[in-house]
């Protein structure tokens, strides 16, 4: 009898051993098989995170490569405008000296542009007694026509002007300085400043010309 009692003791323990064991093992099992399914998954996590990071980049590049194609592609039309806005200024220029050189070019009449530029210089003014300065070739031009300037310019102001030529003269393309006799007033309307003081109102104008297609 003892004998029969030690063994279901003995098989009591080694069935509760088996037991434990088989539980261990199913636990290490699902352990192992979570960890496994974490894996994949943060190893799935760091693949999608490595394309959306490749795809950011490429989504970057590709603004960059745009961005500069358009940069350059202005910097181009730019550098295009300009010069075809100094080469319409180079051109605007030949026929000021052909003007300026025959008395009239295009429909162009050289003594109407001075005369208009004396008018608008006697306005700013208000003096009635201005002396006029040109170059050396238009002081010989505009001396015998002296007479006919002043009655023009004083029919477009509507009051009687004295003009007189200055026995000096300037170094210019064209144009003409006036100045008051009776106070240090003067306006400056050779060519060379009226473009220079019209600069950007005429690259205005040409860019509207050139380029409004």
């Amino acid at each position: 009898m003892a004998r029969d009692g030690e063994k279901k003791i003995i098989d009591k323990i080694l069935k509760m051993a088996e037991d434990e064991s088989t539980k261990i093992t199913a636990e290490a099992q699902k352990k192992a098989g979570e960890i496994k399914k974490e894996a994949a998954l943060n190893a799935d996590t760091e693949a999608q995170d490595i394309i959306n990071h490749g795809k950011q980049e490429a989504k970057r590049e590709q603004q960059r490569i745009i961005a500069d194609a358009r940069l350059k592609a202005k910097r181009k039309k730019m550098s295009m405008q300009e010069q075809l806005m100094q080469e319409s200024f180079e051109q605007a220029t030949k026929h000021l000296q052909v003007l300026m050189e025959k008395g009239e070019d295009a429909g162009n009449n050289y003594t109407a542009i001075i005369t208009s530029f004396i008018a608008e210089a006697a306005e700013i003014i208000g003096d009635q007694t201005l002396r006029l300065t040109f170059n050396e070739k238009d002081k010989q031009r505009f001396q015998p026509l002296l007479s006919q300037l002043s009655e023009k310019v004083s029919q477009r102001l509507g009051k009687k002007l004295s003009l007189s030529i200055d026995e000096k003269s300037l170094s210019t393309l064209g144009g003409v300085n006036v100045k008051s006799m009776e106070a240090a007033v003067g306006v400056d309307n050779t060519i060379e400043s009226r473009m220079s003081r019209f600069n950007e109102e005429l690259k205005a104008q040409v860019t509207t010309i050139l380029f409004q297609n």
